[in-house]
Formats: structure tokens, C-alpha cells, sequence
């Protein structure tokens, strides 16, 4: 593992906002009221829930003394005000936020501002998501629309300004925190389209003009993720890759057929996962009904290492795992190959056990009243969120980091060692062990190996298998709130601490160097045969059993220059989605203009890039992420 995950306190969650919207903080504090009033000593846990409900409570009563100082100013400047159109402004704005987030909203801009409150206040956390935000809001636009109080211009500079209050929230970090963060990466998620309940399309205005604000800000924060199935419209993707065309790297999109799968598997109803939203970059979770709370990467590559040292790691220079052997002593690659399984078993147990501690100790050291009370039966049940039992226990991830890498070596090693027999395991090992040092024609036979991204079956089946066997260890492994253990594929920018702490792979990969990026992202530079290629290449991963996987695309702006261009890009989106692909994202980027944006950073403050499950600034990464978006292979439009 290499220690990067979410960290403590920092849960992939999406609270209740329709139920503020609709009732008002108000509706929770009476509850919670009466359940105090009703509290009768007699369970062990009596006492918990009189704290619980007592937290509550106060917390939201402290929450409407929050607005209500907004309130105050607002009234304050509008007291010194001259002007009379702000003036009125001013009262307005004060008038709303004594009423919400108290009552309920019943216009749009009350909506807005009760949503704004909601959303401060469950941001701790870099990964806070506004969820189905189209959905919910969806009524008071409409209200507004039809009774003339608003015009699309109006939203859209309301949804604007939300882009740049966005921007301004930020948090302090670690040394280590800021390695993963990469460009002040900050995962504030808004999922757009989809289907409802039944079934049906219910894109609408507010997709549209949640596209449009991104396009016209061209701020890298909030991300907006598009959920993609067999009738989403062609005038949605259409208007998806206009924004995606600008260079600002989103939106996402993701696979509706495969995330409702995911749930549905994993015991959710039908209709119930159908309104699942993306929680963190792609992290799929249902809104107010589960919720992620430790997520450790899981480096499959350094597993890959330790088991070709029979346990030992160069990294740490400790033996970690379990003694598989000497790999010299295998004289048949299904051997060698379920050996490999025995010691990515063994450490991923372990890493399972951590997951383990982490949700054990965070049951005390951080409760959430607030979001808390804002999941299903969130007040009634007298628990906090982190010590609560939900349908699916969505609580312990290990995230699946350099399985491409692991997929080409094992290629590599079938091809080259046990296949052509042109070099022994023995050779091999001694080539990595001196970081291919001496060995320069042995490595490029073995970067000349067959590479997945190319539709090549060898090397594509072996990247499945490691998935396969990743997810299935995930889910025969218990959690300490009694469900297993959630598989999910995203890298964020770990690939480059992952890559730093792993030693030359046979990949033909130098020790420390950086990892593929993602999890379906072919390997820098292996992909040769064009985008369809890297397509097919993952439709043969079964993605459905992870939370999340990821899939990073890079197109030079020449090849979206046109209409038609856009379409054909949609029609392919719309096809992997549809067949297999859970997620992909592109960046549409002149690799020259990175190239001199990393000599010369003053020159291109606001070029952006999308680094993993989330864009940033390009010049505010490090130099080791920089270098790894410049080198990511840029496709044409065939």
C-alpha cells in the first residue's frame, strides 16, 4: 500500500439536500426533539442516543445562528447602502437567509441559498458532493421558469457564481496529502442526467445550464459528471463535449447500466441504485443510503515486486508477505502466476485489517451530527452515519493502483520467459534488480512485449484476470461493520507515489518511475492502435464489481474541431458506456502548450488538464504528474 487514501474524517458521502430544501432545518431539530422526549433508559445504548440527539440538536440550531449572521449583514449594508437597486439587493438577500435554511425553500434563489448553507456546512471533508444536484433543484426552476421570477440568464449567473464560490474553498495538508492532492485537487462532485427510478431519461434544463457554466467560467472546480445510458440524448453529449472541447477536462462521464449493476449485485433494489450520484471523483454511492468511509490504494504493482522477491520488499527493505519461492525455481507460467495470487491475497488481508482499525477508531474520534442526521432515518435512528449499519455496506474500499502495469509484466513474462524461453526468470530478476542497468536490449525486448490498450488478447486478458482476482479477494473479506470489502480502480494521482515506492517491473517500467495513470489507462505511449483500440482493450475488463474504475483519454484540439467531430466522439462515449465501460474523461490538450507551461508557468496560469477524477491548474502540479499528463498518448477522431 502506499498510504495514500482519503484519509481520516474525509467520508465519500451525499446527504439528504431534498429534505432541507423541502422541510427546513426546522423538521430535524423537532424530531430530534421529540425523540428525546420519547427516550426511555432502558437499552445499553439509551445514553448514546440522548448525546446524539442532544448533538443534533445544537448543531443545527448553531447552523440557522450561521445564516441568520448573513442576515445581519446583509441588513447592516443595506442600512449604509446608497444605491437603491442594491439596496434592495441587500434586503433580499437578508430576507432569505432568515428564512432558509429554517424553513423550507419554495423559490429558486432560496433553494440556492439553503442548498450553498447545506453544502458549507458538509465540507470538512475535500470530497463533499452536491449529488443529483439537476434533480432536486429541478422543481424550483421550474416554479420560477413558469411564473416569470426567472430567465435562464438569471440561473446561469446564479450557477456561475456557485463555480467561483466553489473555487474559494480550500483546507491545509501534509507533505503527503499534497503529493496526492496534486494541483489542489478537490473532488466537489455534481452528477447530471440519468434515469429516475423507472427507468427514463430525466435530463433537463438545469443539465444543460450546469454544462454552460462550466464552459463560460472555465474554473477547474466543481467537477460535473455525466451519467450516460442508451437514451441519453445525442443534444446532451453534444452539448457535454462542447465544454469538454474548451480544454477544461470535464465533464466525466459514467456508465448508468454498470453502477446500477454494481448495486443491484451488492443487494440494493432496482429502483434504489438507479439514483445513485458520484460521490468523490467517480465513487459511486446511493444518496442518503450508503456512504465510503476508508479507502486505501492498494499498489498491485508493488505486490507484484514483493512476490518476484518471495515477500521481501526493496521499498521498505522488511519481508512483508508470505515466502511463494524463488520465481528462478517455476517452470510453468500457471504456476507461477497462482503463486503471485497467494501473496497478492496475503497483502491485500492485511491491507483489509488496517481498513479495518481505521473504521473502528473513527467511530469515536470523528462524529458527524450533521450529515449524519441528513442520511435515511438519520434522526429516528439515534447513530451516527460512521456507527450505523446501512443495507450495503459501501464502508472499506481498497483501491486497485498499477494493475495495468502488473498486466503487461505478466504478459512480458509468459511471452518472453516461459512462451520463447529467450531469457530465464533468473536473468530477469537479476535485469530488475539492477533497474535494467546493463541490460538495455533485454528491456526493450520486454517494452516491446505485447501492452494491453491495443486490442491484443494476451495482454488484455491478463489485465481482466488482475482485476478479476482484485475483486473477488475485495468481496471474500469481512469489514468491522459486517459487510466485505468494496473493490474500486481509481488512482487520483497515487500512480506517482505508488510508482515511487515500487522497483522496475517487467513491463520494462524503471524502479520509482510513475505507474499508469488511472486503472483502464493503457500504460504511456503502448497504445498504438487508436482510441477504439484502448476501448475494446477495456470492455474485456468486467468493470461492474468495482465502485469505480477510471479511464483517461487525451485528444489534440485539431481532432475536435467540428460538429461532426463531436458527434463522432459521443456515439463512441455512448457505445463503451453502453457495453461494458463504466467511466472515461478526456483532456483535449496541445501537448506543446504543457511543455512550455512546465518551462515557463508565469506564461499559462490558467491552463487546465484533467489529472485523474478530478482538473487542475496544470502549473500548480508537481513536475512528476506534469510530466505524466504531457506523456499520456493523444488520439485522433477516426
Amino acid at each position: 500500500m502506499s498510504g495514500y487514501g482519503l484519509g481520516p474524517g474525509f467520508f465519500l458521502v451525499c446527504i439528504n439536500y431534498e429534505k432541507i430544501l423541502k422541510e427546513g432545518a426546522k423538521s430535524i431539530i423537532a424530531e430530534a426533539e421529540e425523540c428525546l422526549r420519547n427516550l426511555r433508559y432502558t437499552a445499553s445504548d439509551s445514553i448514546d442516543k440522548q448525546h446524539y440527539w442532544e448533538a443534533v440538536i445544537r448543531v443545527f440550531k448553531a447552523w440557522v445562528r450561521f445564516a441568520g449572521r448573513y442576515a445581519d449583514l446583509a441588513e447592516q449594508m443595506a442600512a449604509e447602502e446608497t444605491n437603491l437597486r442594491r439596496r434592495d439587493e441587500l434586503l433580499e438577500m437578508a430576507r432569505i437567509c432568515r428564512k432558509v435554511p429554517y424553513e423550507p425553500a419554495d423559490t429558486f434563489r432560496e433553494a440556492m441559498q439553503s442548498f450553498w448553507f447545506t453544502f458549507l456546512l458538509a465540507c470538512p471533508s475535500p470530497t463533499t458532493t452536491a449529488g443529483r444536484f439537476d434533480q432536486y433543484m429541478y422543481p424550483y426552476y421550474r416554479h420560477d421558469i413558469d411564473a416569470g421570477l426567472l430567465t435562464d440568464d438569471d440561473v446561469l449567473e446564479l450557477l456561475e457564481i456557485m463555480r467561483c464560490k466553489v473555487m474559494k474553498i480550500n483546507r491545509v495538508s501534509g507533505k503527503a496529502n499534497r503529493a496526492k492532492n496534486s494541483g489542489m485537487a478537490k473532488w466537489y462532485n455534481w452528477t447530471i442526467g440519468g434515469v429516475d427510478t423507472q427507468g427514463n431519461d430525466v435530463t433537463n434544463e438545469l443539465s444543460y445550464l450546469l454544462l454552460e457554466s462550466a464552459r463560460d467560467t472555465q474554473l477547474p472546480h466543481f467537477t460535473v459528471t455525466v451519467r450516460v445510458h442508451e437514451k441519453t440524448p445525442d443534444k446532451l453529449m453534444q452539448k457535454a463535449l462542447e465544454v469538454v472541447k474548451t480544454g477544461l477536462g470535464m465533464p466525466a462521464f459514467l456508465s448508468d447500466d454498470s453502477y446500477i449493476n454494481f448495486f443491484t449485485m451488492n443487494g440494493m433494489s432496482l429502483e434504489e441504485a438507479r439514483d445513485y450520484c458520484a460521490t468523490g471523483c467517480v465513487d459511486g454511492n446511493i444518496p442518503a443510503k450508503t456512504r465510503s468511509q476508508v479507502v486505501t490504494f492498494f499498489i498491485i504493482a508493488q505486490a507484484f515486486d514483493i512476490f518476484m522477491h518471495d515477500g521481501y520488499c526493496r521499498y521498505t527493505k522488511e519481508q512483508v508477505g508470505i515466502h511463494t519461492g524463488s520465481v528462478a525455481e517455476f517452470t510453468d507460467f500457471e504456476s507461477f502466476k497462482a503463486a503471485f495470487y497467494r501473496q497478492m491475497d496475503f497483502l491485500m488481508h492485511l491491507a483489509a485489517e488496517r481498513n479495518n482499525v481505521e473504521l473502528i477508531a473513527e467511530r469515536s474520534l470523528f462524529p458527524d451530527p450533521f450529515r449524519s442526521a441528513l442520511m435515511k432515518d438519520g434522526v429516528s435512528s439515534g447513530k451516527d452515519l460512521l456507527d450505523r449499519h446501512f443495507d450495503f455496506e459501501n464502508g472499506s474500499l481498497l483501491g486497485a493502483v498499477g494493475g495495468v502495469n502488473t498486466g503487461d509484466s505478466l504478459a512480458a513474462i509468459k511471452t518472453l520467459v516461459f512462451d520463447q524461453k529467450k531469457y530465464t526468470m533468473a536473468e530477469l530478476l537479476t535485469a530488475l534488480d539492477a533497474d535494467w542497468e546493463g541490460y538495455e536490449a533485454m528491456r526493450a525486448d520486454f517494452l516491446a512485449a505485447p501492452k494491453y490498450g491495443n486490442n491484443e488478447d494476451l495482454p488484455d486478458q491478463l489485465v481482466a484476470e488482475v482485476y478479476k482476482v482484485f475483486a473477488d479477494t475485495c468481496y471474500s473479506m469481512d469489514t468491522a461493520y459486517g459487510g466485505k470489502v468494496t473493490p474500486n480502480a481509481i488512482s487520483i494521482s497515487a500512480h506517482q507515489p505508488g510508482g515511487a515506492c515500487t522497483g522496475a517491473t517487467p513491463d520494462g517500467r524503471k524502479g520509482g518511475e510513475i505507474l499508469a495513470d488511472a486503472s483502464l489507462s493503457p500504460n504511456h505511449g503502448m497504445d498504438t492502435h487508436g482510441p477504439l483500440a484502448v476501448l475494446q482493450s477495456a470492455m474485456k475488463v468486467d468493470q461492474d464489481p468495482y465502485q469505480g474504475t477510471l479511464m483517461n483519454m487525451k485528444f489534440h484540439p485539431s481532432a475536435l474541431k467540428t460538429d461532426e467531430d463531436l458527434a463522432k466522439l459521443g456515439s463512441m462515449i455512448k457505445t463503451y458506456l453502453t457495453h461494458g465501460g463504466k467511466h472515461i474523461q478526456f483532456n483535449v490538450v496541445n501537448r506543446e502548450e504543457m511543455v512550455d507551461a512546465k518551462e515557463n508557468p508565469e506564461a499559462h496560469p490558467e491552463l487546465v488538464v484533467r489529472v485523474a477524477g478530478y482538473s487542475a491548474y496544470f502549473t500548480r502540479l508537481s513536475g512528476a504528474i506534469q510530466d505524466e499528463v504531457i506523456n499520456r498518448t493523444a488520439h485522433d477522431i477516426a
